[in-house]
This record gives C-alpha cells, sequence and structure tokens, in this order.
C-alpha cells in the first residue's frame, strides 16, 4: 500500500514468474483435505482484468488507486494487478484451490511464537517476492529467542471473512500442534503489517471467538481449538477501509461496494475502532506521521478507542516516516513489550 512501497518488492520488468518465496520449501499447509471458502471455479470468472499491463503500471494503478477516502470505482486495476503479481507471478492459482500455509522460523529452548502477517492492499503479499515483512522480521524475533511462523493467506479474488478465517486456522493450528514445535500454547502472538495489520486487529475484534465458516464447510478436529492469542501488534496498520475506500473491491463483492447504501455498511462493520471488543488482549501499535497510504487517523481511531475501553494499549509514533517504514523505528521496542508479555504467562 503506497505507490513504492509496493513496487520495491516486485520486479516491474514483464510478466515473468516472480522471485519465489523465501524459504517456500519449509511450508506447512494449515488446512486439512478441505480448505474453507475453496472451490474448483476460475478466479477470472469473477475478476475483472483490463489488457495486459506490465507488472510496473499495474503496480502504480493498484498503488495509487485503494489510497483515499473518495470512492472510486477501482475495481479493474486491483484485479488486474492482482492477476499480474499474483496468479502471472505463480504465486496463487487460476481457481480458488489456494492452500494457505505457514514457513516456520523455530528456535531452539522456545516455548513461545508469533504469527507474522505481511501486508499488500488485500491484492497480494508482500512476501510475494519480497522479505521485510516476513523473512526480515522473523529473523530479529528468532534473535529475540522467538520463534516465528509466517502466514500466507489468501486475499484478493478471495472475499471476506475468507483472509481473517486464515489467520483463525492459523492460531488453531499452532496450538493444535504445539507439542509438536515445543510451544505453550497460550504464548502464540500476532504481529501484522499494513492490511496484515488488518488481518490482526480485525480478527482479534471481529472474528475470534466466532466459526463463521461456509455453511459446505465441514469443521475438523482443529477448528475446534481455542484460538485465543497472547498479544496483537500492529504495525503501520489499515485498521478501517474509510480512509483507502476503493480497498473494499479487494475483500467484498463489486456490485455491494459500488451501492452506496452498502457500502456505507461495510465501512461501519469493519470499523474497528467502532468495534473494539479486545480489553483483555495486550496490542501494540506503530504507526508513521506521514503515511502517505492509509493516513493517520484510522490507528489514532483505534488507539483512543483501546484507551477508552482501558485496554493495554502500547504506542509507537514514526515521526516523519511514510508507508513501511524500517523495523528500526519499532523493533526493539516491541520485543522488549512482546517477551514481558510471554514472561508473564
Amino acid at each position: 500500500m503506497g505507490i513504492g512501497y509496493a513496487i520495491l518488492v516486485i520486479n516491474p520488468l514483464g510478466n515473468k514468474p516472480g522471485k519465489p518465496v523465501a524459504d517456500i520449501e519449509d511450508k506447512v499447509e494449515i488446512w486439512g483435505e478441505e480448505v474453507a471458502g475453496n472451490h474448483s471455479g476460475s478466479k477470472l470468472d469473477d475478476m475483472n482484468i483490463k489488457g495486459n499491463p506490465n507488472r510496473l503500471l499495474a503496480t502504480f494503478k493498484f498503488s495509487t488507486g485503494i489510497v483515499g477516502e473518495d470512492y472510486k470505482d477501482n475495481e479493474a486495476a486491483i484485479d488486474t494487478f492482482t492477476y499480474v503479481h499474483e496468479i502471472e507471478g505463480g504465486y496463487e492459482k487460476s481457481t480458488y484451490e489456494d492452500e494457505p500455509y505457514l514457513i516456520p522460523y523455530t528456535v531452539a529452548n522456545s516455548d513461545s511464537a508469533v504469527i507474522i502477517m505481511p501486508g499488500g492492499g488485500y491484492g497480494f503479499k508482500e512476501m510475494d517476492g519480497g522479505t521485510a515483512e516476513g523473512k526480515e522480521v522473523a529473523a530479529s524475533l528468532n534473535k529475540a529467542g522467538i520463534n516465528a511462523f509466517l502466514l500466507h493467506y489468501r486475499s484478493n479474488p478471495y472475499e471476506w471473512p475468507i483472509p481473517q478465517l486464515d489467520v483463525q486456522r492459523a492460531v488453531r493450528f499452532l496450538r493444535y500442534h504445539a507439542n509438536d514445535y515445543g510451544l505453550h500454547p497460550d504464548r502464540i502472538g500476532l504481529i501484522g503489517f499494513s492490511a496484515g495489520g488488518y488481518q490482526t486487529g480485525s480478527f482479534i475484534n471481529l472474528i475470534q471467538g466466532e466459526n463463521l465458516f461456509p455453511a459446505s464447510y465441514q469443521p475438523d478436529a482443529i477448528d475446534a481449538v481455542d484460538d485465543q492469542v497472547a498479544s496483537a501488534a500492529m504495525i503501520y496498520p489499515a485498521l478501517t477501509y474509510r480512509y483507502n475506500v476503493p480497498m473494499l473491491f479487494a475483500s467484498f463483492n463489486d456490485e455491494d461496494v459500488r451501492n452506496p447504501e452498502k457500502r456505507e455498511e461495510l465501512l461501519q462493520q469493519t470499523d474497528l475502532s467502532t468495534h473494539f471488543r479486545t480489553a483483555d488482549i495486550p496490542q501494540f501499535i506503530a504507526y508513521g506521521t506521514k503515511d502517505l497510504a492509509i493516513g493517520v487517523k484510522g490507528p489514532q481511531e483505534y488507539i483512543q478507542s483501546a484507551r477508552n475501553a482501558d485496554a493495554d494499549v502500547t504506542v509507537i509514533v514514526a515521526e516523519d516516516q511514510n508507508h513501511g517504514f524500517k523495523q528500526e523505528y519499532y523493533m526493539k521496542a516491541y520485543l522488549e513489550w512482546v517477551k514481558k508479555i510471554f514472561a508473564s504467562l
């Protein structure tokens, strides 16, 4: 989200397969034989793909097209970018048969873990060609003695709540397999970046404790496991769609987004500051004062709601920083914070 943020992780020269996901050979699929929300239908039947632009052009249109409080019908720009980067890039399938996975980064003698969720405006995932919101974060966690698990969740053209169900499944998967990884099931936290921050915030405030499976899905033993987390961190997070209204096209039914009344309902239903219900979960939020992708109002409104609820919320303000700022602005404080939480459990 943000022009430079998206372009930096994408090879702009033509529509060729992208750079492989780092450590993809270690991936662990988190669903069983049935993946909730999947089917054999073609994504292309549901996507509004215009022309055959190279990645640079598609990235520019996507990055600029999901920003702002004003409604714009940017379905084509979002879908075209997803097609060029995710499908042609080889990161996801052309059918609704993707298999979400975790990439484990484990350390010896540690029973705590953090699930990492990269951003990408729900049009792609930064880990698809990049490492700043994935492997590099895992390295910092590992250095601090914390296990890390990088989540590749489903996104456009999958619709709400499918991406959030992948977060829930990842939490339950790790709790179910806690003994296999040497984890304490109550010492599992989340950290999300940009849209991954919305993944984190929407999971704890709107999804956790619920079972929002499609009617045709048959839950398994993992789905019966508790989905509680010990902590939640959100870094330059999108915590509402109100300041990225066109991004609704990456998460919801296109006709609903075009309808003014339904669009307002979606904006209200997904604004996390008005649906804060997690005063029992310690939260860490870092945002930049010059964020051109999501602005500052969303994080500030959420922080105020957390404080009004007497929640344990730690805030890092990265002065003069735009979207996608580096670890140096938050990581030291985050690691000290999360280690204290794990030690208290």
